[in-house]
């Protein structure tokens, strides 16, 4: 999702302070209620049905019919609402009984609700009814904008009436479309005093129609029975058996959410609170994986027609927009972003400008599409869109032509991230991918594959010697461009999964690179009442701090893709954990039962939010086809490959989509396709096979190399349809759990099996708290040293200076002017006080003259380093810091202190972000799951009041995740241990990340007795 500061930026906000946010909407949480709370079972699984009994939910349940903005939002009870734009609607029934008076349905004794993939059924039954029931089932229309209700009486006591009442909704203006999350709730209730513009009754069983804002009886139940054969028949498109019964009514569910986010032309973003057209992220995967291939086709094409075509690169880099503070390129065609290759944001219009490379992400799906379809035909008329997008990605983001790319705004997960024209893994692995497919294309079209192979292998090689981490054994998240060049070794998920996906990697490394999101990825575990705790997690999607929207998120999409990252390496346990946890969380502890959300309820920033977004969709047609039952398609080369995901426990599991009928059952697979040839990798289960058979005769198998850490068979079979046996014999195959942070691999022969077993390492961690800081603070031995002269700036103009250089050469996403803020916050500022208060038993010497601090900074503003001499022995030094920093610097050295002795020998102290190094702005958000510290927070000073705390945010009553803005700012007080024995020479203050300024503003050393 793409927050709504790029839709305000017509409106162009000009920020008084850090507090005041352009995207309110995307920083607005309707949750903080709910955050920590214990959570409920709210939905449980009854075959292919979402069940609740007398549930408390209201309109969270879209039924979405056809292929407009229309909807049906239903809930736990029956009342309703039909969103219409501009003119929705609130639909409420009620029973009337002679003598009884009025009973509103959704406030029976009883009510048991089922959403039954694009259905909502109800039984009611009341106290005052005797043995009276009432069922309710509703559906929208899908060839208009209407729905229907089939409502039948059973033992209703006589004379009773069912009515149903229309009248306008509460809310006077939708946000996001009424969306779960997004608008505050109760905005579909009806008015406090109700005007029902249409009323209709019945005494029987009969159907209700909604229609033209109208509701009508209708006596008959042929239009809802016409109605139910659609969507049972879009339902069944995908049919899912498995022995856990929480996962098999996700099918036709997934299949329903696909359907309503398309719009007859293109995926769209989502299906309600993003209703819009986006080039890119990854609706658009399901198209191809849910065997609907000739939408898939309308939305390439509709794309394809809205790549640029006849606009030259006139205008070199950088092109960055100055009204924006330099933040992002600047929307003018003929620049390096807005020329040939471009594709724009909607279908058939290569007239407009996007601020976001959305290219990357179509094309993979494109990609998807021709290895599902094997359309040579489609390749060849395809070409030129390829070709032209690959030149255009090459000008933009490698124009220095190293084989590594910048990332600009090409993920999901990309509204708060710049790189700076950084070598950045995920981007870079895409581009491999592509270029990688372009090559195979070529050759079978008769066109020049050699360019394609030539940059693939280029892009695959810088990859691995400059941002593999063979010491860690994961990715680095980017490179520095500029600077000191460093190497970000604080990757998010997105770096890990997108490599994976894009097969980057090696068996060994892909292995490697989940135990980093094993042990490095915050893990947030997944609870309810009612929910058998068997060790279910989420994540998030990085550690990275302070919060801003996108970085640090629990997003269902982020969370499905890192499973598919763990079937993709072999890790079907630790796959299917995660894959079902992220199940469990959306659609059956969440408010929405089978959703396919976009915000999870741990988010900390937003809790659960959004419903059936694009993203979460396209990602989980991968998950359960490619992951689950590890189908993937191969058409290109005529043949596709098959490595079962589900966990070895199940005795049986079918999966049946328009592309091919999967079904096994204890070690037999039939398997029906339409590719002339299969691959079928099987995790071995014992350490001899004793016959394999494919269609009654035996057939030979060898090992597989595809995964790591398990041994994998595999067998060729050179027909589509086939029937395959394995008689397993010998020792079962054991594969121990993984402890320790790092992974080491030994070649291990069982029987006839060999493999690579992964082996955990311990690394041991260092002490983060034996001393606490200032413990031995002793005032009266303390002597402030007098920094006058090396004092340079004033520290209320950190956000007031215009850091101009050095900048990119090179058009990419940046910091903006002043220092703070990033792309789709680039006039974002905060005040700093002038005046600093102080009190605290350490004696500073601050200056209260116009220059306060030294800052250093590897802008040209400020020297890169700065010198102090000292001299002497103390056994502390106590620092009074203040800078900048961003979660684009978390998780690294930001600067540095260092302490050198008369004997030369020198003492380092890491300003690292957020343990050792903080914003002087704002206070980080901490808590013990996704914003984790890994010691006691820093103590800081608040310059207002002189206030000294190591919990500023407590203190100061700061509330939200976001932003949270200290009025005048705060420096960070640093206690230095020092070796009392020797003989003091200077201190060193060194900036070592670009973006930020670290400033020194006082410093007093404690002498030994």
């Amino acid at each position: 999702m793409k927050n709504c500061t790029l839709c305000l930026f017509l409106l162009f906000h000009t920020f008084a302070g850090i507090a005041q946010k352009a995207d309110l909407i995307e920083q607005t949480s309707y949750n903080d209620d709910k955050r920590g709370t214990a959570r409920t079972l709210q939905y449980h699984p009854e075959g292919k049905e979402f069940v609740c009994i007398n549930g408390k939910n209201r309109y969270t349940r879209a039924l979405y019919g056809g292929p407009t903005a229309f909807r049906l939002e239903t809930g736990d009870r029956p009342v309703f609402a039909a969103y219409i734009d501009k003119n929705s609607q609130h639909i409420s029934f009620w029973v009337t009984m002679p003598g009884k008076g009025r009973k509103a349905l959704d406030s029976t004794s009883f009510c048991e609700a089922r959403y039954l993939a694009g259905k909502r059924s109800y039984l009611l039954r009341d106290s005052s009814w005797g043995n009276g029931e009432l069922r309710i089932s509703v559906l929208a229309f899908y060839d208009r904008e209407g729905a229907v209700w089939k409502i039948d009486y059973s033992n209703m006591p006589a004379g009773s009436i069912v009515s149903a009442g229309m009248t306008k909704i509460r809310a006077q203006k939708l946000f996001r479309s009424g969306d779960m999350g997004a608008d505050p709730p109760g905005v579909f209730e009806a008015p406090d005093k109700p005007v029902y513009t249409n009323i209709c009754q019945l005494e029987k069983s009969a159907c209700i129609v909604f229609s033209d804002l109208k509701l009508s009886v209708v006596n008959t139940s042929a239009l809802f029975d016409t109605t139910e054969k659609e969507r049972a028949q879009l339902a069944d498109r995908m049919q899912l058996t498995t022995p856990d019964p929480f996962i098999n009514p996700i099918a036709g569910a997934l299949v329903t959410a696909a359907d309503g986010i398309w719009d007859g032309k293109s995926w769209l973003h989502g299906a309600i609170g993003w209703r819009m057209p986006l080039t890119g992220w990854r609706a658009a995967y399901a198209g191809d994986f849910l065997g609907m291939h000739d939408r898939a086709r309308i939305h390439f094409d509709g794309y394809a027609a809205s790549q640029v075509t006849n606009v030259p690169n006139t205008i070199p880099h950088p092109a960055q927009d100055t009204a924006l503070d330099l933040a992002r390129a600047v929307k003018k065609w003929g620049t390096p972003m807005y020329s040939n290759g471009y594709i724009a944001r909607n279908p058939d219009r290569p007239d407009q400008m996007h601020h976001y490379d959305m290219n990357l992400v179509y094309i993979d799906a494109l990609l998807w599409h021709l290895q599902w379809t094997g359309d040579l035909a489609y390749a060849k008329k395809i070409w030129p869109v390829l070709s032209r997008h690959l030149a255009w990605e090459k000008l933009n983001f490698d124009p220095d032509n190293d084989g590594l790319y910048d990332a600009y705004a090409c993920i999901w997960a990309s509204d708060g991230m710049y790189y700076n024209s950084g070598a950045v893994t995920y981007s870079s692995a895409y581009n491999c991918r592509a270029n990688k497919l372009a090559a195979l294309i070529a050759e079978k079209i008769g066109e020049d594959p050699l360019p394609y192979r030539a940059e693939a292998t280029k892009i695959l090689s810088a990859i691995q010697a400059r941002l593999w981490l063979p010491e860690k054994g994961h990715w680095a998240e980017y490179q520095d461009y500029m600077g000191l060049k460093r190497v970000h070794g604080s990757a998010g998920v997105y770096t890990i999964y997108h490599a994976i996906d894009s097969d980057v990697p090696g068996a060994v490394q892909a292995f490697q690179a989940t135990r980093y999101l094993d042990t490095q990825i915050p893990h947030i575990p997944v609870k309810g009442i009612g929910l058998k705790d068997e060790g279910y997690a989420t994540i998030a999607t990085s550690n990275w701090m302070p919060y801003t929207w996108s970085t640090n998120n629990v997003a269902f999409a982020e969370v499905m893709h890192t499973a598919l990252a763990y079937f993709e390496a072999g890790r079907n346990e630790a796959g299917f954990q995660l894959f079902k946890s992220a199940i469990l969380d959306g659609m059956y502890l969440g408010d929405s039962p089978g959703n396919f959300g976009q915000i999870s309820f741990y988010d900390a920033a937003r809790g659960e939010c959004y419903r059936d977004f694009g993203d979460a969709i396209g990602v989980a047609a991968r998950l359960l086809v490619q992951g689950l039952f590890g189908i993937r398609p191969d058409a290109l080369n005529k043949r596709i490959i098959i490595r079962p995901g589900f966990p070895a426990s199940w005795p049986y599991a079918s999966l049946k989509t328009p592309d091919l009928s999967f079904d096994y059952k204890n070690d037999t697979y039939h398997i029906v396709t339409h590719f002339p040839a299969i691959e079928l990798q099987i995790p071995a289960k014992k350490d001899h096979i004793k016959k394999i058979t494919v269609n009654g005769k035996a057939a030979p198998w060898q090992m597989s190399a595809a995964v790591a850490g398990t041994p994998l068979i595999s067998i060729n079979i050179p027909a589509g349809t086939c029937d395959v046996r394995i008689e397993w014999a010998g020792k079962d195959i054991v594969i121990p759990p993984l402890t320790g942070e790092q992974t080491t691999f030994k070649t291990i022969r069982q029987g006839e099996m060999t493999w690579l077993a992964a082996q955990g390492v311990n690394t041991p961690s260092p002490d983060m708290t034996a001393y606490t800081a200032f413990s031995r603070l002793q005032p009266g031995l303390c002597e402030q040293v007098n920094i006058d002269t090396q004092l340079n700036a004033a520290l209320k103009d950190i956000f007031q200076n215009e850091y101009r250089s050095p900048r990119s050469p090179y058009t990419t996403l940046q910091i903006p002017l002043h220092g703070i803020g990033e792309w789709t916050h680039p006039k974002t500022t905060a005040a700093i006080a002038a005046d600093i208060k102080y009190d605290f038993p350490v004696p500073f010497r601050i200056s209260h003259k116009e220059k306060n601090v030294v800052f250093t900074s590897l802008w040209d503003n400020y020297p890169d380093s700065v010198q102090l001499a000292i001299n002497g022995k103390a056994n502390h030094a106590y620092l009074l810091l203040a800078g900048s920093t961003n979660s684009m610097q978390s998780r690294i050295e930001n600067g540095r202190v260092t302490i050198v002795y008369k004997d030369g020998s020198r003492q380092l102290t890491a300003l690292v972000n957020p343990e050792t190094w903080c914003p002087v702005e704002q206070d980080y958000f901490t808590d013990s799951l996704a914003f984790k510290m890994n010691q006691p927070k820093p103590w800081r000073l608040h310059f207002k009041t002189g206030l000294v705390s190591q919990d500023l945010g407590r203190d100061l009553k700061i509330k939200g995740v976001y932003g949270r803005e200290i009025d005048g700012g705060a420096g960070m007080l640093l206690d230095i241990k020092l070796d009392p024995e020797k003989e003091l020479s200077t201190l060193t203050l060194q900036a070592l990340s670009n973006d930020v300024v670290v400033g020194l503003m006082a410093l007093t050393l404690q002498r030994s007795r």
